[in-house]
């Protein structure tokens, strides 16, 4: 099982870096934050929904043990897209067979006022080493690191959390449907005004959304056990750590010139991305259960 999940890891990390780029070769500037955000929404839509397919699946009462049938159907439908997209999804705006020998030149055109480069092999050892000096790369890796140390593990154990505030095993599904929404709204939302006033209103929403975090979490270890509803909205206001995480890939899209430079630093962001995925779990200690301590309140 182990092993598994290291291979659908290894296979998984390439999907948002790639996203990054791929954004990057289709939309100008001004256009990627909410063309981000609609794409990074759907991490919302899959909390909405996912908990309660996944209880429904449960029900299954024939065949395979009820957890193989979450990892056949999801998985099917992963792959099944995969496919899709290897099939129809263009390499780069010059080769989309969508579009008419005019409208190719028109795209490309289009997100050459970016001037960050286009797809390209070649591995340029000065990119590289611009890359490592670069004091905003490592900006991102911390910034990465940071958000995701909370991020993960308030999503690897929100039902464990949920079930503690004294719901039942449903409730701890549909109770997390308002924090799937809570994120997708504030997604949208902050994609949307990066968009329509975009001078330097990024970096504002990113502390906005991370600051309405942070004020969910306090809330979340101050607030007396007894108040369940208190603390079930102080966990939905965790939510909006999407939307700062998300914004700071736009600056990889935007803002980053040169295309092994803008590889290199989407990478280093998403082992930042990783590095606090792996840390956030462990402060999740078996000897504090039920009530985690460190995380929530007594």
């Amino acid at each position: 099982m182990a092993t598994n999940r290291f291979i659908l890891g290894a296979l998984e990390a390439t999907v948002n870096p790639g996203f990054v780029l791929i954004m990057s070769m289709w939309y100008t500037s001004a256009e990627q934050p909410l063309r981000l955000e609609i794409y990074y929404c759907t991490n919302g839509i899959a909390t909405m929904f996912g908990g309660l397919i996944g209880y429904a699946v449960g029900h299954i009462n024939s065949g395979l043990p009820k957890w193989m049938y979450v990892f056949i159907i999801f998985g099917s439908i992963s792959t099944a897209w995969g496919i899709v997209s290897l099939l129809v999804l263009p390499d780069l705006p010059s080769t989309a067979k969508f579009l008419t020998e005019r409208e190719r030149l028109i795209a490309v055109n289009r997100v050459a006022s970016n001037r960050q480069g286009v797809k390209n092999h070649h591995f340029s050892k000065h990119q590289a080493w611009q890359t490592v000096k670069d004091p905003k790369t490592w900006i991102l890796f911390v910034m990465a690191t940071g958000a995701q140390v909370p991020n993960s593990a308030l999503t690897s154990f929100a039902s464990i959390i949920v079930k503690s505030f004294g719901f039942d095993t449903l409730g701890t599904q549909y109770m997390q449907i308002p924090g799937g929404a809570v994120q997708f709204l504030a997604l949208i939302t902050g994609g949307f005004v990066c968009t329509k006033w975009p001078n330097n209103t990024r970096c504002a929403t990113m502390i906005f959304a991370n600051s309405v975090c942070i004020l969910g979490a306090g809330l979340l270890v101050g607030l007396p056990t007894n108040n369940k509803w208190g603390r079930m909205v102080a966990l939905w206001l965790c939510y909006f750590q999407g939307l700062g995480f998300s914004m700071s890939l736009t600056m990889v899209s935007s803002n980053v010139a040169g295309y092994t430079k803008k590889q290199l630093t989407g990478a280093i962001l998403f082992t930042g991305y990783c590095v606090g995925n792996i840390i956030g779990p462990q402060t999740f200690l078996d000897k504090e259960a039920r009530t985690y301590p460190i995380n929530s309140p007594q």
